[in-house]
């Protein structure tokens, strides 16, 4: 089996390097990738330490870009990226975490006193910035049940749905505009060719009612390399559906968990929710360019 999607503590997961490839082991994975968001610095460390004391397979070095189609937030994964390579790129391109985190609260929190929204005037002043905005104050927002009539009960009850319904939403009121915090998606896909990898569009559905709108406007707009297919929260339908896009469009095929450790508890790797078993022989046209 193989999984091409999970991060670490680099961005916003929870497992160490060797946590994760212990844990990779135990599931008995043939073909893994680690794409921390905006980084690749867990390959810094891989590269200084005895990988196959804790994992036996093969690992194609990845990285997940935020970026934008159409103003609307959504991510590319790139694959068989030299490391070194893109995260000098991407210091050059890309706010550190910490101060996009802070600058997007703070609109986020703006735009909810406008709204109308109950909430805590001075909370903005506890805001951590390792944290993520749209966690924070939905933590905020649903503290107060009379917000619930501003929030949908799907999004009051997940702030992952929140982010993408709400925050990245240019429909909504709460939208945060992100002119100022990530690069378009020839300039994001951009550092992954120039790193010498492959583009892939990850978790499309879920951008939601957005979703076939933004992947028909990258396969008429733009060149990439392969669609994730198989992801924890597809139905059978939607991974079909990108499979045959793929046929059609000659586009590589991955598919992967989105693992985060404690912060995605019922999100395993290489299983996903327990739906996942992605085998090996979807990538099979591309994974040997460049294994370490």
């Amino acid at each position: 089996m193989i999984d091409l999607h999970m991060h670490t503590k680099y961005s916003d997961g929870t497992d160490t390097c060797i946590e994760l490839l212990k844990h990779l082991e135990e599931k008995g994975l043939d073909v893994v990738s680690i794409t921390d968001h905006n980084t690749a610095q867990a390959y810094e460390e891989l590269e200084k330490i005895d990988i196959s004391k804790y994992y036996k397979g093969k690992i194609i070095p990845g990285i997940e870009l935020n970026t934008k189609v159409l103003d609307i937030p959504i991510e590319i994964l790139g694959y068989n990226i030299d490391y070194k390579i893109i995260n000098k790129l991407v210091k050059e391109v890309y706010l550190p975490a910490e101060r996009r985190n802070k600058l997007e609260a703070k609109c986020l929190f703006e735009k909810c006193i406008k709204r109308g929204l109950k909430i805590d005037k001075t909370c903005i002043e506890r805001f951590d910035d390792s944290m993520f905005a749209s966690k924070f104050i939905h933590n905020e927002i649903i503290k107060n049940e009379e917000n619930k009539k501003f929030i949908t009960e799907d999004a009051w009850k997940d702030v992952r749905i929140f982010y993408r319904k709400y925050m990245s939403s240019p429909k909504s009121e709460l939208y945060v505009e992100i002119d100022n915090f990530v690069p378009d998606f020839e300039t994001a896909a951009n550092l992954v060719k120039k790193s010498g990898g492959l583009v892939f569009l990850p978790h499309i559905f879920e951008y939601r009612e957005n979703s076939k709108k933004i992947l028909d406007y990258i396969l008429k707009n733009y060149n990439f390399d392969g669609i994730e297919c198989y992801y924890t929260t597809f139905t059978e339908e939607q991974t079909q559906y990108l499979l045959n896009v793929c046929n059609k469009y000659k586009k590589f095929k991955s598919g992967g968990s989105d693992y985060h450790g404690k912060n995605k508890p019922n999100v395993d790797v290489g299983t996903g929710m327990g739906n996942l078993k992605i085998e090996n022989d979807i990538i099979g046209d591309w994974e040997t360019k460049k294994l370490t």
